[in-house]
């Protein structure tokens, strides 16, 4: 079973000779004690902050893909109207094609506007061929970004798991002993004193100790 981290430094402190009277000596070890928990707290502190930062990011990657999903869509209607508007055009023309093959006398002119749009036609269509792969490419982009960030959550939640689970909170009800507690938590009186800095075994209804998990 690996030893938390406080046990750890309290067994190094009992291993280092000291010249002091053992008042010195539980002083000194209780401020260990304390600078570890701090230290835990510190870590936490850091974990919910960096895991709040995470959800802004998460919220805004998001709001991007919304934003990303209406820019394609109307970029989609606006090419179709455009190619629906082409259609109508390149039938008129066909119409006046047929009409032109039976007016010889009167086509060059509009021959020459034939050519004109069609060239149109194709310009535009060559446009939004562009259009799609440049959208198609800032998808492939965005989700590699979001299995990034899928990557990067998973790694803060492993992380805040290994550092929540040294202890778990409980608020002392009326008839608790430390005893109680202890044998209910499957754990010992000392380690609920040294993980709440205890010096008796006094504690009172609505108190919240730090329970050790093993």
């Amino acid at each position: 079973m690996k030893l938390p981290s406080c046990a750890l430094l309290l067994l190094a402190v009992s291993c280092t000779p000291l010249k002091s009277s053992p008042n010195d000596e539980r002083h000194q070890l209780e401020l260990t004690v304390r600078e570890v928990q701090t230290n835990l707290d510190d870590l936490r502190h850091d974990i919910n902050c960096f895991q709040t930062e995470l959800q802004i990011l998460d919220g805004r990657i998001k709001y991007y893909e919304n934003t990303l999903a209406a820019l394609k869509q109307h970029d989609l209607e606006k090419q179709q109207t455009r190619i629906e508007q082409l259609s109508v055009q390149i039938q008129a023309l066909e119409k006046k094609w047929l009409f032109l093959d039976k007016n010889q006398g009167r086509d060059s002119e509009e021959l020459g506007s034939l050519s004109a749009h069609a060239n149109e036609t194709t310009a535009a269509l060559a446009q939004f061929k562009d259009r799609i792969g440049e959208l198609e490419k800032e998808i492939y982009s965005h989700n590699r970004k979001f299995d990034e960030f899928a990557k990067l959550q998973k790694n803060i939640e492993a992380l805040a798991k290994g550092v929540q689970g040294d202890f778990q909170s409980y608020r002392v009800k009326p008839g608790d002993s430390l005893e109680k507690i202890a044998k209910s938590h499957k754990t010992s009186v000392d380690k609920i004193k040294k993980s709440n800095s205890l010096a008796q075994d006094l504690i009172v209804v609505g108190q919240e100790l730090k329970i050790p998990v093993d």
